[in-house]
Order: structure tokens, then sequence, then C-alpha cells
């Protein structure tokens, strides 16, 4: 499940990793019909009626986005100091690295 914050409310909705080919997204008819978005299906837009609050707590730094190609700037916060100060969250995905105990690392490249 994911946890989603749309039309100012949120709710879980099922959120399945599979091989889509380069669609990056496909949204449920569930979800559609619950939220009942306006799509523009030229351009390939979804909007809500009403403005979505999506990011508050933190804005990219605009001394960041001098450095950065311009294609990246929406993603600005990524690049952000901040951002390596913590690591990311557990998932089900999540692969273990099972370490023998008591082993010792010998020296050389690896």
């Amino acid at each position: 499940m994911l946890d989603v914050l749309a039309n100012g409310h949120s709710h879980s909705i099922p959120f399945l990793v599979c091989p889509i080919g380069s669609t990056p997204t496909i949204l449920g008819i569930t979800w559609l019909a619950q939220e009942s978005p306006l799509i523009d299906w030229t351009l390939g837009i979804v909007t809500f009626q009403e403005q979505v609050l999506i990011a508050l707590e933190e804005e990219a730094d605009p001394d960041l986005l001098a450095d950065l190609p311009s294609q990246y700037h929406e993603f600005a916060k990524v690049f952000g100091k901040e951002e390596f100060k913590v690591l990311p969250p557990h998932r089900e995905y999540d692969i273990a690295i099972d370490l023998l105990p008591d082993a010792k690392l010998s020296p050389g490249p690896i």
C-alpha cells in the first residue's frame, strides 16, 4: 500500500512495482473514480479541481539551482545537504546483506 496525499486528504492505495516499459506510472480506475481528476489526454497532464499542497517543509536552495542543469531543477531537493544526513526509509523490497560473525577483512583490492 502507498500512502497518498491528494485533494487535501490522505489515503492508502495499492501500489505495485512491475516492469511496464517506458510508462512511469499507471493510475488505476479505482483511484481515478475516487479522485475524479481532470485529464488532458493530448498533453498527458492530470490536474485536480482544487489546489493540492505538495510540499511545505523544505524548498530547494536557490544557490544550488545555479550549478544544476535546468532539466534537474525540479529534483533540486535531492541534491541538497539535508538529504545526505539521513538514510532513506526502509521499504518492503530492501535486500539484506548477511555478514559472517567474527569474519576478518583481508587487505587488498576488492
